[in-house]
């Protein structure tokens, strides 16, 4: 049945909270509630999810062949891959500009997939080459200089990740409201403890988008009218970094957190999808699971 926002719907997500001085996040404005506790019932720790961050640009020749990598590794490890496709605003114009023939391309692109939240999220892992990169739970790999790596190494990192255990579940539902918000509803649930600070990401993908794309053919560069984007970042609706869970982070920890954020007309509602990121302090960076859900 779908859920429409109404005091019903907030009574019942906080109505199970013990609630222990309540944080309420007011940095984002998109961060509507949030309340934490500590249960005794503890669930069964989840499977960790592997995050690949591809960097990408519509003008990038090779970067389809990153995109068709990450694919290939999430068909082959099913239900444990999150794909987050970024196209930064204001970076590597020459890659990431959309197409257009009023500044002499032979193509128009539809959209204009790059955002600020991406360049901020680029900036924040430290890309330093050119596209395609991505970072692999965002983590800085032995002998590796850089979180961003060539998608022809991104395999061989994901193997080792998919055998790492995760100290927290993710459980995840969206839903679109009356005046076409999107609620996230997330709760977090520690089931080991952690001496760490962790942070909170909410983003808004979307698949199924049919516009040019430059890409490679053997050796000769095509337009792709019909080429298909997927996993497309299209806004962040807490912090870009993430919000800072704000209590101690003990066995038992649960968070309950409610977020709205307007839907931009251009985005199908069909194809949208919510994800929720947790990561480490501003240092370490890395993600220590994440999970994608539909939005209904």
């Amino acid at each position: 049945m779908k859920k429409i926002l109404s005091i019903l719907v907030l009574a019942s997500f906080f109505a199970s909270c013990e609630e222990t001085a309540p944080y309420i996040n007011l940095s984002p404005s998109n961060s509507f509630k949030d309340t934490t506790f500590v249960t005794e019932n503890i669930p069964a720790a989840q499977q960790s999810m592997v995050l690949i961050e591809e960097f990408t640009g519509v003008r990038c020749p090779n970067c389809p062949d990153a995109q068709l990598e990450a694919k290939t590794i999430s068909k082959n490890n099913p239900g444990r891959i999150n794909i987050m496709t970024i196209h930064p605003k204001g970076l590597l114009n020459s890659l990431t500009t959309p197409f257009s023939i009023d500044i002499g391309d032979k193509h128009t692109s539809k959209e204009d997939f790059r955002t600020t939240a991406g360049a901020e999220i680029f900036n924040m892992i430290g890309v330093t080459s050119a596209l395609p990169r991505g970072s692999v739970n965002r983590r800085l790999f032995g002998g590796e200089t850089e979180r961003a790596i060539d998608y022809q190494k991104w395999a061989n990192y994901v193997n080792g990740e998919l055998t790492k255990s995760t100290p927290v579940n993710i459980e995840l539902n969206s839903f679109f409201t009356k005046n076409d918000s999107i609620a996230v509803e997330i709760t977090l649930t520690y089931t080991e403890a952690v001496s760490d600070s962790n942070y909170l990401t909410i983003a808004l993908l979307e698949n199924g988008m049919i516009d040019v794309q430059e890409k490679k053919v053997g050796p000769t560069v095509i337009y792709d009218e019909e080429y298909e984007h997927e996993h497309v970042l299209r806004a962040i609706v807490s912090d870009f970094y993430g919000d800072l869970l704000k209590a101690k982070l003990e066995r038992g920890r649960v968070f309950k957190k409610l977020y709205l954020y307007k839907r931009d007309p251009l985005w199908k509602k069909d194809n949208l999808k919510v994800m929720a990121i947790v990561n480490s302090n501003t240092t370490i960076k890395n993600v220590i699971h994440s999970k994608e859900a539909d939005i209904k």
